[in-house]
């Protein structure tokens, strides 16, 4: 599933590049965006690419409050691996080769009723490269350490850029919505203060530093703080108030900046 549909989200945003409907730095954007939905997910660190596609029938199409934390979105995950394949062909082959004529190859081989194994793919992706590809699908396909995207933006030109701290925007730390005018936890993110702090799942946010939150002015409220602010939180949990005090982290993702942007256009 992260060669089918991640492949696919790939192209998804390339080919509208290639026909002329997006300009070079609206389609970084877009790619801007893929990775970022993977660097915000805690649950890149816990669950394979690979296992996230054998698991689709009982996990990622029946997704549960703690989904964010312990699994991976194939389809952006995918999308990303296609990115840093694409360079790694292009690079081997001294720019002969791409990842279309390695997909080619592939189609050539296996449409159809025929299909493929893992190891198959990975031997017709290495094939196209002219290079041994399977430790690098291994590293990046069947264990949890981050996408090193260095090589793949070293041959683009291409850098994350600078975060600009002043912009970023407060954040809980965790996800709510509106149950019958009450505001609702409904995710809260492994790593963050608000889960250190113990904020859970189902909590109802009652007030922030002793002022009432109506259920649809949590934004409002937000805008007022800062990132690293303090906050004391009153909830309702299981019909018992608790007070929870953490400091407020920043709403992106854990790369320093995940906006694209090319060392030729700026």
């Amino acid at each position: 599933m992260w060669v089918a549909e991640g492949f696919t989200d790939y192209y998804g945003a390339l080919l509208v590049a290639r026909a002329g409907l997006s300009t070079p730095v609206e389609y970084l954007d877009e790619l801007s965006n893929t990775i970022e939905q993977v660097q915000m997910r805690p649950g890149r660190l816990v669950q394979p690419v690979d296992m996230a596609s054998f698991d689709t029938w009982i996990k990622h199409y029946r997704p549960d409050e703690n989904s964010l934390n312990t699994s991976i979105d194939y389809y952006s995950k995918g999308a990303s691996i296609a990115f840093m394949l694409d360079a790694k062909i292009r690079k081997t082959t001294g720019g002969a080769r791409t990842l279309d004529d390695a997909m080619r190859l592939a189609y050539a081989r296996y449409s159809g009723a025929k299909g493929c194994t893992l190891e198959q793919f990975y031997a017709v992706m290495s094939e196209a490269a002219g290079a041994n590809l399977t430790p690098w699908f291994t590293e990046v396909v069947s264990r949890v350490e981050e996408l090193d995207f260095s090589d793949a933006l070293d041959y683009y030109g291409l850098r994350f850029t600078p975060a600009d701290p002043k912009a970023a925007r407060a954040t809980l730390g965790a996800s709510t919505r509106v149950d019958n005018g009450r505001l609702v936890v409904t995710v809260v993110r492994r790593d963050t203060p608000a889960h250190a702090a113990g904020l859970n799942t189902d909590d109802e946010i009652l007030a922030i530093d002793d002022v009432r939150v109506r259920a649809d002015a949590l934004v409002t409220r937000m805008d007022q703080y800062r990132v690293g602010d303090t906050v004391r939180v009153l909830v309702a949990r299981r019909d018992r108030l608790v007070t929870l005090a953490w400091w407020l982290s920043p709403a992106q993702s854990s790369l320093p900046s995940a906006r694209l942007r090319s060392t030729i256009l700026g």
